[in-house]
């Protein structure tokens, strides 16, 4: 009996040290989707994509680069009066950032903290940044599914009431403004 009791546990550990991510120095990628909920003064949802792609430098730290394609909703803000103060259309805005990951520990269930850091090349520019907190559950050596929460600072352009045409008249004229927006982002994603 205890022969069969020492092959199972042989057979069990031999399938669980196989799905842990070894976390072995060369190139890892990186794929997530998600929704960012919008907090503070301009508390519109979006969702969103990214691709990072990079070197894991040791078993603790990855560094690379990605882009993103994050789906933006029209959005406006109400003044006193019935005219939007700031307005933004439906636009694709796609940021470029450079990626920091630091796994915090290796194994099947790895915990991690991802920093993004970069600027929107559509609409205008702004700055992108992104911390989140997550884990990683190996599938294998080296793929996982990776669930995260962070909070997302964004620059985006919206166009500003500017001023009224003439006083007799309720036509006005808008500018383009840089406004800071953030989220909150919960993301679903998968490492190879």
């Amino acid at each position: 009996m205890n022969k069969l009791k020492l092959t199972l546990l042989a057979l069990l550990t031999s399938q669980m040290m196989l799905a842990q991510n070894t976390m072995e120095s060369g190139y890892r990628g990186f794929f997530d989707g998600g929704y960012t909920i919008g907090v503070g003064d301009f508390d519109f949802g979006r969702f969103e994509i990214n691709t990072s792609h990079g070197y894991q430098i040791n078993p603790v730290l990855f560094i690379g680069g990605g882009l993103g394609m994050h789906f933006m909703p029209e959005y406006e803000t109400k003044g006193s009066s019935t005219i939007p103060l700031d307005k933004r259309e439906s636009k694709v805005d796609i940021p470029v950032f450079a990626n920091v990951r630091v796994n915090l520990i290796n194994g099947k269930f790895a915990p991690f903290i991802d920093g993004k850091a970069g600027t929107y090349l559509t609409n205008g520019g702004g700055l992108y940044l992104n911390l989140s907190a997550g884990c990683l559950m190996a599938l294998n050596s080296t793929q996982g599914v990776t669930f995260s929460v962070g909070y997302t600072i964004e620059e985006l352009e919206f166009q500003t009431f500017k001023s009224f045409i003439s006083s007799a008249s309720m036509n006005y004229t808008r500018s383009p403004r840089k406004l800071k927006t953030e989220g909150i982002a919960l993301k679903i994603g998968y490492q190879f």
